[in-house]
Order: C-alpha cells, then sequence, then structure tokens
C-alpha cells in the first residue's frame, strides 16, 4: 500500500476565488500565486490513479480565518464519506482564536484523523503560546489525532513557504506537549539531521516526518542520513501534492540507496502503522 501522507485539496469556493482569499490572508498569498496550481478532489484522486498511490493524507490550508477553517474541515469531512477506501482528512483550527479546541473536538466528530497542516506563521500564532496551544493540544490528545506542523529550514535559499517553525522551535513544542503525536513537515525543518545529539535522537524517535517539499530542499542523500539516525519507521511518504509528484521521490529513494524494505516503509508502511490502516 503507497500511502502519500501530505496532500492538499481545496473547496470549491477557495479554488474559484483564490485572488479573492488571497487578498485576505497573506500566507496564503504568499504560496498560491497565479500560476499555481491548486487541487479538488478529482484531480487528486486522479492523480493517485496515475501515480499507483493508494491512500492520501489530505489537507486543506492553514486558513488565518477560523470559518474558513471550518469550512475546509466540513468539506473534507464529505470528501473522506465519498472516498472511505482512498481519502483520510485532517481538519486544520486557528489557536489564536476562541473555540479552537471545540472545532479540534468537531473534527474528531466528522470522522477526521489528524490536524493539520498547522502553520505558525500562516495563522499568526506562536509555538511558545501555551495559553493558547495548551487547551488546542489537549483535545487534540483525548481524540487522538495526531498534529502534522509545518517547518521550516534555519538556513539555506529563501521560498514561498520558508517561515519561522525552525528545528529548535518544533523541538521544544514536542518536548512540552510529550503526549502528542508530531509529525514534522517538510522534514520538521531539518530537526531529524541534529539527531546525531543523543536527546534530539530520543526525540526524533517518538515524531514523524513528512517529505513534503524536500526535492526542493535537499540532496537526496538527506533521506539516508534521516533512516540511519532515526529510523526508516520515523519518515513518511508526502508529495505536497499538487506541487510535486510520486515519480521524483521514488527517484530520490532509490538514489539515496534505499533498501528496497526502507522504501516500503516510507511510501506507506510507516503511516499505515501511525493511523492503524
Amino acid at each position: 500500500m503507497i500511502v502519500d501522507a501530505h496532500v492538499h485539496v481545496l473547496p470549491a469556493r477557495v479554488r474559484d476565488n483564490i485572488r479573492a482569499v488571497a487578498g485576505a490572508d497573506a500566507w496564503f498569498a504568499a504560496c498560491h500565486g497565479e500560476r499555481t496550481a491548486v487541487a479538488s478532489v478529482s484531480s487528486l484522486l486522479d492523480a493517485m490513479d496515475a501515480a499507483g498511490i493508494d491512500r492520501s493524507i489530505c489537507f486543506t490550508w492553514p486558513f488565518a480565518d477560523p470559518a474558513l477553517c471550518a469550512e475546509g474541515n466540513d468539506f473534507l469531512a464529505a470528501a473522506v464519506r465519498a472516498h472511505p477506501g482512498r481519502l483520510i482528512g485532517f481538519g486544520v483550527v486557528q489557536p489564536a482564536r476562541d473555540g479552537a479546541a471545540r472545532e479540534v473536538e468537531r473534527c474528531a466528530r466528522l470522522g477526521l484523523r489528524g490536524i493539520g497542516e498547522m502553520n505558525a506563521d500562516a495563522q499568526g500564532w506562536s509555538l511558545e503560546d501555551d495559553a493558547a496551544l495548551a487547551p488546542v493540544v489537549a483535545a487534540s490528545v483525548a481524540a487522538d489525532l495526531p498534529w502534522t506542523l509545518h517547518g521550516s529550514e534555519l538556513v539555506g535559499h529563501t521560498h514561498a513557504g520558508k517561515g519561522t517553525a525552525t528545528p529548535d522551535r518544533i523541538a521544544g513544542f514536542a518536548e512540552r506537549y510529550e503526549q502528542l503525536r508530531v509529525i514534522g513537515a517538510h522534514l520538521g525543518g531539518g530537526l531529524p539531521l541534529h539527531a546525531h545529539m543523543p536527546e534530539i535522537r530520543r526525540l526524533c524517535r517518538r515524531m514523524w516526518f513528512d517529505t513534503a517539499a524536500v526535492p526542493y530542499l535537499y540532496e537526496p542523500t538527506v533521506y539516508r542520513a534521516v533512516i540511519d539516525l532515526c529510523g526508516a519507521g520515523r519518515l513518511l511518504l508526502g508529495t505536497d501534492h499538487p506541487l510535486l509528484d510520486l515519480p521524483r521521490y521514488r527517484s530520490g529513494f532509490e538514489a539515496a540507496g534505499l533498501a528496497r524494505a526502507e522504501i516500503a516503509a516510507v511510501m506507506g508502511g510507516s503511516a499505515a502503522q501511525l493511523l492503524g490502516l
């Protein structure tokens, strides 16, 4: 089973009004220029069929507006009900506004399986703001919903979507909320590459990291390094669809010299174990 652990799909109202949404949401605008592709459920399913992907973990977007977050959660829940064997939904909430913990509880009732992609920069909250985060995390833990958390590299080139959720800050978040299952998107900004340090290795071996956008950021050798430090069971295929597609990742795994069993874990086994698929 091939599982893509990081894809984005948007409700029709958002897809049809990209400029209006971008005008009200600076992070959305930065990541959705006029030539940026956006995906619907039908286009995602077509891409999955073409690539041989069995299941996808779907996000909408870390909107700053909690009403848009809730609308996206309803949209994803309907998509999962229509395609239960193919799609897994992660809801998104806005911790900077009242009602985020209640929205987590509602996501669970809707049948969504996690929370994400959460993005502090996009939504205007801080990874250190425990007053805002603690009740939202507590609701997620109680509902057994893991978080996919956007991460950014501390160094390297500038790109759309690069923010301040750097490895040190993600590590601090994961250490404070050890009961929450955390998936570091985009390799957690490179956090597992610090796992030569014993305490970071212990932390990373209870987290997961997806490969979303990795071909834009790192050489394929990064996959070998993360697996050697943290284990293949902690690395999840994430294409960041519609940004990239599966062949780009598969060739990277092969170029990195991953063994067949390691590739099988990264391309589906690890996500299946995480979510009990």
